[in-house]
């Protein structure tokens, strides 16, 4: 899908852009998806390529029972401490993509900065994926730190308006003067 074809279908280029940013949006979480399963896998296949070596080493040196059932426990307890380790940075891995895309939603100007004013302890992942205890903060953070989100569009700002200075009657008194303009001296006294 890129722009020309959605124009061909009769969409204004606001309705163009609003399209894309929705396809922008729909990109980055099937991206942040792919990428815990891509680390989920990679992990995996490490775990897996660990194990065939510790078996065939076990093998290799089968020669006394006792021996044999000392490196058992001890492997045993090897993968018990690694599964829970890769456990652990999976669920990790998890939780920061969550987060990441959460925040992307939030309008944040930078999501990163937003980051280090959330109390990660009470943030939770829950089972369907969602995050327990980040809406809080975020609607807390919006009404105390409000620069850290994009306000949307700004209207003009218009100052109270001022009349012009009065510039000293002569060219000498005008030089004496502090922040003095030679050109503007002189187009106002054309003007006058």
């Amino acid at each position: 899908m890129n722009t020309e074809a959605l124009k061909s279908l009769g969409l204004d280029d606001e309705q163009v852009k609003g399209v894309m940013a929705l396809k922008g949006e729909l990109i980055k979480q099937e991206n942040a998806k792919l990428d815990t399963v891509t680390a989920e896998r990679d992990s995996l296949n490490e775990q897996m390529t660990q194990r065939d070596k510790d078996i065939k080493d076990l093998k290799k040196g089968a020669g006394d029972n006792e021996e044999l059932s000392t490196r058992l426990s001890d492997l045993q307890s090897k993968y018990d401490t690694d599964t829970q380790s890769l456990n652990e940075k999976l669920a990790a891995t998890k939780l920061d993509s969550a987060l990441s895309d959460a925040l992307s939603k939030t309008k944040a100007r930078d999501p990163q900065d937003l980051k280090a004013f959330l109390d990660m302890e009470a943030i939770k992942l829950t089972d369907d994926g969602d995050l327990s205890g980040l809406n809080d903060q975020i609607e807390k953070l919006q009404d105390s730190k409000g620069y850290l989100f994009d306000g949307g569009s700004q209207q003009g700002y218009n100052p109270a308006g001022g009349g012009t200075p009065k510039q000293p009657g002569n060219l000498a008194e005008a030089m004496k003067t502090e922040g003095f303009n030679l050109t503007k001296y002189l187009e106002q006294s054309q003007g006058e």
